[in-house]
């Protein structure tokens, strides 16, 4: 899994021997790879006693045959766990909850085609402003439904603050290991918690991700929405893009360490369009990425959702008439 070159190099792991074993790295490292090294130490560290015991005593061996192992990390950059879990949270929910308002524009579609409402309404306009109106509808909901969340969340921390400060909240949630900063108020949590301008910023930044992505996949789920002739086709086609989605979001999750976001495929991920929704907002959450890289990235989005967007009136046309004339010609 390793291998291990002598000297000493920034950007790699460096092990080093200071009257204890020192494990450093650039950014902190996974669980697997931090029991693999650790694992290899100790295993040198005693077959080096082993081939020495015939010259040392019993008691050198048993003082030195589990060598105390510390863990530095060099990255001054980094949130807190806890910093790292809300955030995450409210990433996931947002995501799950733009994944739900495209399939909800994707099912008006299957719906007006199939119980012959889009016949009156194209009667008035044409398809592609039929189209557009479709991908306005669904990305204001998405917006409404965000401040009314919002809403929501911050009046129930006001009513929580005006009864205990929030103690019997914050209290729950520690119980269950959900935070572990010590606190018993609102306000002393979002002191420890050290909310701060770049916390801020990474949101900020992740909301434009995950909106630009949503964006893409509800014009690809409108799109092939109006391909669908039934209601009974639409989860025969539709199911299998609801599990690729399911399925980019557990890669994010296997991949979410500084280490695997910092280069090879998590790397190129969080600068893909669609994947970067994801990839993105948890890189920004663990690791330091340069405003170059973030603006690359969401410059591929919006080349990716005007190639879409383009392309899918097109299609949206040919899917909206074909199914339409198909119907008349049926009749006839």
């Amino acid at each position: 899994m390793f291998e291990f070159k002598q000297g000493n190099k920034e950007n790699e792991i460096n092990i080093k021997y200071n009257e204890n074993w020192i494990i450093e790295s650039e950014y902190p490292l996974d669980v697997l790879s931090s029991a693999q090294i650790k694992m290899l130490i100790e295993d040198a560290v005693i077959n080096k006693w082993l081939t020495e015991m015939s010259d040392q005593s019993a008691t050198s061996v048993l003082d030195n045959i589990n060598p105390v192992i510390v863990e530095n990390t060099t990255s001054k950059f980094g949130v807190s766990a806890d910093k790292q879990n809300i955030s995450m949270f409210m990433i996931t929910g947002i995501y799950f909850a733009m994944l739900s308002f495209s399939t909800m524009i994707a099912n008006e579609v299957v719906y007006e085609k199939t119980s012959r409402v889009l016949e009156l309404v194209l009667t008035s306009i044409n398809t592609t402003t039929h189209y557009l109106s479709k991908m306005i509808i669904g990305w204001l909901t998405v917006l409404i439904q965000l401040g009314l969340v919002g809403i929501e969340v911050a009046l129930a921390v006001i009513t929580r603050n005006y009864y205990d400060q929030g103690l019997g909240l914050i209290k729950m949630l520690q119980k269950y290991g959900l935070i572990k900063l010590e606190a018993n108020t609102f306000n002393e949590f979002i002191v420890a918690l050290d909310i701060n301008a770049n916390l801020i910023w990474v949101l900020f930044v992740s909301l434009i991700y995950l909106l630009l992505g949503m964006v893409i996949i509800q014009t690809i789920m409108v799109c092939i929405s109006s391909l669908i002739n039934s209601i009974e086709e639409s989860s025969a086609i539709q199911a299998p893009v609801y599990l690729v989605l399911l399925v980019v979001y557990y890669i994010a999750l296997t991949l979410n360490s500084p280490i695997r976001l910092s280069e090879g495929i998590g790397y190129y991920l969080s600068l893909s369009p669609i994947f970067s929704m994801l990839f993105m907002p948890m890189r920004l959450l663990l690791l330091k990425a340069s405003i170059y890289e973030i603006g690359f990235g969401i410059l591929t989005s919006l080349i990716a959702l005007v190639i879409t967007t383009y392309y899918g009136a097109y299609i949206y046309n040919i899917g909206i008439l074909g199914g339409l004339n198909m119907k008349k010609s049926n009749k006839v």
